[in-house]
C-alpha cells in the first residue's frame, strides 16, 4: 500500500510553525518560572530582615520589659499590622502568645510545626506550608529569642504567597496571550517563507512534467536562490543535452528506418524465444505478410518452414554467424540465403539474432542452367573428340605401316610421310587436352549437382587409397626421375567416399609431380590430428606467390599460364579437389613460398583407427 505523499510546503510549514511554538513555549515556562522564583527569593529576604528585627524587639519585651502575654499579643497585631506581616511569639512549650492576625486563644500548640522545632533547636528556620488557620499558603521565618535566664521561644514571621502565585498567574496569562499572537505572526511569517521556498520549487516541478511529457524545448526560470538557480541551469542543460540526443537518435532511427524499408533484403530481428522484435517489408514480403501485423508474433507462426526452424534454432544457439540455403515452395518455388548475426544490448547482453534473408532463386536458376549447359555441352563434345582421336590414331598407324615408309625411293616422300605424323601428333595431344578439360568439366558438373546428397561415406584405409592416386603418377614421375614418398599408418581410416577422395588426393599429387623439377621429390603424409586426418601433399617446385594463394582453388585460374598450358593442365583441377573436401565437411588450405615449393593440406573429421 503506497503512502499518501504531501506537498513540500505542509512539510516546511508545520516545522517552522512547531519550532517556533515550542520556542516560545520553553520561552514562557522558563520566564514564569524564573518570575516566581525570583519573587520567592525577594519575599524571604524581606522575611527574614522583618523576623531579624521583631527577634531583637521582642526579646527585649519578654525578658527586659516583662510584658504579659495579652501585651505581647497586642504588640504583635500592632506591629504586624504596621508592616503588614504575620507575627507570632511561641512559648518554649509549644504555646501561642501572641499572633498579629489571630485570637491566640483558639491556636493550637505550635511545638510540633517544623519551623518552630528548629528554631527552638537554636537555628533560624525557613518553611512554606498551607495554613489552616488563614486558609492560605504562607512562608514562614521563625528565629530563637535566646536569654540565658530561661527557656528559649520563638519569633516567626509569616507572608502569604498566594498573592505572588496570583500575580505569576497573570503574569502567566499576559504571556499565554503574547504567545498566541506571536504564534499567529509567526505562523503567517512561516507561510510565506516556506511559499518563497516551494513556489521555485513547484514551478520545476512543473517544468519537469514538461520535460517528461517530450517538452524538451521549454526551459525553467531562474529562482533569485542560488542553489536553486545552479539545479535549474543544470535541469535546463540537461534538457538541451537530451533534446539534442533525442534528435540524434530520431534522425538516426528514419535512416535505419529508410534504408531498413528500402532494402531488397528481407531483414527479421528476434528475441531468445523466437519472437519477432522488427521485420522489414521484404521480408514480410517473402512470407506474405503485413509488417505491421508481425511485430510480437512467434516467427514460427509466420515461417511455417522446417529448414528454416532449424536454421533459428542453430542461430539462437551459438553467438557465431550461420549462413545457409533453404528453399520455399508457394506458387513458385524460392531459393533463400539466409545469414544470421547475434544481437546485444548496450550491456553487451544476448538478446536475440538478426537473419537476413536473399532471394536467390534467379542466381540458382541461371547456376544450374550453366552447369547444365556445361555438362550437356562438354558430354556433346567428348563424343566427336573421341571418334577424332581415333581417325589420328588410325591415321598415324597407317602413316607408320605404309609400305614405302621405311624404304622410301627418295626423300621427297620420307619428308612428307614425317610432316603428316608431325601434323597429326599436334592435333592428337589437342585433343587430348580437350578430352581432359571435358572430362575435368564433366567431373565438376557432377560434383556440383550431386551437391554432397548422394556421396556415399565409409570407414576406407587411407593407405591403399593414396597408394593407388600416387600409382597413377608412377610413370609420369619416373620419366622425369621424380620420387613419391608416401608416409600413412596402414590403421589410419576415415570415413570418406573412396572414389572422391581418390580423385582429390590424385589431382594434388599430379600437380606436384607437373610443377616439380626433374630429379626432385614428392611427399605425401597422412595423420590422426585431434580426431581428424590431415593429408598433406608437398613438393620442391617453383612455389606460389602470396597474391596468387586465395585463387589457386578458382576454375581455370593459372598461376603461370604458359606453363601450365605446356604441362596439360586444364585448371580446374584444384576447384574439383576444393569441392570433394567440402562435401567431406573438410577444409583445404595451401603453404607455399616463391623458390621454397608448395604444400596443401586437406582436413577432413571422422577419423577411425582399423
Amino acid at each position: 500500500m503506497h503512502r499518501k505523499k504531501t506537498k513540500l510546503i505542509w512539510r516546511i510549514f508545520p516545522s517552522f510553525l512547531v519550532i517556533i511554538l515550542l520556542s516560545l513555549t520553553v520561552e514562557a515556562w522558563y520566564s514564569t518560572s524564573y518570575f516566581k522564583s525570583f519573587f520567592l527569593e525577594t519575599t524571604q529576604r524581606e522575611l527574614m530582615v522583618r523576623a531579624s528585627l521583631m527577634q531583637d524587639r521582642f526579646a527585649r519585651a519578654l525578658y527586659v520589659d516583662g510584658l504579659s502575654p495579652q501585651q505581647i499579643d497586642a504588640l504583635c497585631k500592632n506591629l504586624g499590622e504596621k508592616i503588614q506581616t504575620r507575627i507570632t511569639v511561641i512559648q518554649h512549650s509549644g504555646e501561642v502568645i501572641g499572633d498579629s492576625f489571630a485570637r491566640v486563644e483558639t491556636m493550637e500548640n505550635h511545638k510540633e510545626r517544623p519551623e518552630i522545632l528548629t528554631a527552638l533547636s537554636g537555628e533560624k528556620s525557613l518553611a512554606v506550608r498551607y495554613s489552616p488557620t488563614l486558609d492560605k499558603n504562607m512562608m514562614y521565618i521563625a528565629l530563637p529569642i535566646i536569654d540565658s535566664r530561661s527557656d528559649p521561644a520563638v519569633i516567626r514571621t509569616a507572608v502569604s504567597i498566594s498573592d505572588i502565585d496570583a500575580k505569576v498567574e497573570a503574569m502567566r496569562n499576559s504571556i499565554s496571550l503574547v504567545l498566541v499572537l506571536t504564534t499567529m505572526a509567526a505562523a503567517l511569517a512561516s507561510l510565506y517563507v516556506s511559499r518563497r521556498i516551494t513556489n521555485p520549487v513547484e514551478q520545476m516541478r512543473k517544468g519537469a512534467q514538461e520535460f517528461s511529457k517530450g517538452n524538451l524545448t521549454n526551459r525553467l526560470p531562474s529562482p533569485d536562490t542560488e542553489e536553486l538557480s545552479q539545479l535549474a541551469q543544470s535541469m535546463n542543460l540537461m534538457a538541451a543535452e537530451l533534446n539534442k540526443k533525442i534528435m540524434d537518435v530520431r534522425n538516426r532511427s528514419r535512416e535505419l528506418e529508410a534504408v531498413h524499408t528500402s532494402m531488397q533484403e528481407g531483414v527479421i530481428a528476434i528475441n531468445g524465444q523466437e519472437q519477432i522484435i522488427t521485420i522489414n517489408k521484404a521480408a514480410a514480403k517473402i512470407f506474405d505478410f503485413s509488417p505491421e501485423t508481425l511485430k510480437t508474433k512467434h516467427v514460427l507462426e509466420v515461417a511455417r518452414n522446417y529448414d528454416l526452424q532449424v536454421f533459428i534454432r542453430k542461430a539462437l544457439a551459438t553467438s557465431e554467424p550461420v549462413e545457409d540455403d533453404i528453399v520455399i515452395d508457394r506458387d513458385e518455388r524460392m531459393v533463400l540465403n539466409i545469414h544470421s548475426t547475434a544481437l546485444y544490448d548496450a550491456n553487451d547482453k544476448r538478446m536475440g539474432t538478426l537473419i537476413i534473408f536473399h532471394d536467390i532463386t534467379r542466381i540458382r536458376l541461371l547456376e544450374t542452367m550453366h552447369k547444365d549447359f556445361a555438362a550437356n555441352v562438354s558430354h556433346e563434345l567428348k563424343t566427336p573428340l573421341t571418334t577424332i582421336k581415333g581417325f589420328i590414331e588410325t591415321l598415324l598407324q597407317m602413316v607408320a605401316d605404309s609400305p614405302g615408309a621405311p624404304s622410301a625411293q627418295n626423300t621427297a616422300d620420307q619428308d612428307t610421310a614425317a610432316q603428316y605424323s608431325r601434323f597429326l601428333g599436334i592435333i592428337e595431344k589437342n585433343v587430348n587436352r580437350m578430352i581432359r578439360l571435358i572430362n575435368d568439366l564433366l567431373a565438376l558438373a557432377r560434383l556440383e549437382r550431386l551437391k554432397g546428397t548422394d556421396i556415399q561415406l565409409e570407414a576406407h584405409p587411407l593407405a591403399s587409397l593414396i597408394q593407388k592416386a600416387v600409382g597413377f603418377c608412377a610413370d609420369r614421375a619416373q620419366d622425369r626421375g621424380i620420387t613419391m614418398e608416401v608416409h600413412c599408418p596402414d590403421t589410419l581410416a576415415g570415413m570418406v567416399d573412396p572414389m572422391l577422395m581418390e580423385q582429390a588426393v590424385f589431382n594434388l599429387v599430379d600437380n606436384a609431380v607437373k610443377y616439380s623439377d626433374d630429379g626432385t621429390c614428392v611427399t605425401i603424409h597422412a595423420e590422426l590430428k585431434d580426431r581428424d586426418i590431415e593429408i598433406q601433399v608437398k613438393d620442391t617446385g617453383p612455389g606460389i606467390d602470396a597474391a596468387h594463394l586465395p585463387k589457386v582453388f578458382n576454375r581455370f585460374y593459372r598461376v603461370d599460364k604458359g606453363r601450365s598450358r605446356d604441362q596439360g593442365g586444364t585448371g580446374l583441377g584444384l576447384a574439383i579437389v576444393k569441392h570433394i573436401v567440402q562435401y567431406h565437411n573438410g577444409r583445404i588450405e595451401v603453404e607455399s613460398r616463391r623458390g621454397k615449393g608448395t604444400c596443401f593440406t586437406i582436413t577432413i573429421p571422422g577419423a577411425t583407427v582399423l
